[in-house]
């Protein structure tokens, strides 16, 4: 499965919030978009999903318009973390996560394994609403988990903002899977330093403009990134071959 990006641009009134970006992203793969608060990540992933029909351009999943695609084939390719993930009814843990399959054909089985991949199990009859920040997001995860195939598109916005250390890099570990098994996975992150650790490709944003794009490791340089981001940074290498970056 393909996603190509072209020409698109929009606005919400009179703020621009993307200006004519173009790009492809890369299948089988971890695509990460960082830039500044209202660089244009959420809505550009949100045009990705088809939550948000574009003002000019377009973006194809596959090569149809994603705005154009049905809930239940949209449901089949793609499946969408946001921000802040809201449940409005008294649903439980294991019901939510559940509603990844809610267009779907039931897979109870799936359920389970998000469930037990997310450490969810023993709070599957927890109220959603009764917990934690950092739980809930693992509980949209798992039902981002639930919901995708193998060869699937995992759509996420700030998904481990909240998390406790530990499970932001046990999600790092399962996104990395999903990524080696055939998922194509784009999220948007404010560590930068996380987004070194997982991306295989960055989109850098600022301003609504994509400045650059393409491998993790020439987009990552501190000199691009200060030129955004407005503060001096460093790379400071570390075990694993994945470097640090520090504010200077």
């Amino acid at each position: 499965m393909t996603i190509k990006i072209e020409n698109l641009s929009h606005s919400f009134g009179k703020i621009a919030a993307l200006k004519d970006i173009s790009t492809s992203i890369k299948p089988k793969s971890i695509t990460v978009l960082i830039g500044p608060n209202a660089a244009g990540k959420s809505t550009l992933l949100r045009c990705i999903i088809g939550a948000i029909r574009p003002n000019s351009g377009k973006v194809l999943i596959d090569k149809m318009p994603a705005h154009k695609l049905s809930a239940r084939v949209l449901a089949k390719c793609a499946a969408y973390v946001p921000q802040r993930p809201i449940v409005s009814a008294a649903f439980s843990v294991r019901e939510v996560v559940e509603l990844g399959r809610y267009v779907l054909p039931r897979n109870i089985s799936k359920v389970d394994k998000a469930l037990d991949q997310l450490d969810l199990t023993k709070l599957e009859d927890r109220a959603f609403q009764n917990l934690s920040v950092g739980q809930q997001q693992r509980v949209a995860l798992a039902r981002a988990f639930a919901q995708i195939s193998v060869n699937g598109h995992l759509i996420l916005d700030e998904p481990m903002s909240a998390m406790d250390l530990n499970y932001v890099y046990k999600c790092v570990d399962l996104l990395r899977a999903k990524a080696e098994s055939g998922a194509t996975v784009i999220l948007a992150l404010h560590d930068l330093s996380l987004a070194a650790t997982i991306a295989d490709n960055v989109l850098l944003l600022d301003n609504g403009k994509l400045i650059l794009s393409g491998d993790v490791n020439e987009v990552m340089q501190p000199g691009h990134l200060t030129k955004v981001f407005g503060i001096e940074l460093e790379r400071v290498a570390r075990a694993g071959g994945k470097d640090a970056l520090l504010v200077k």
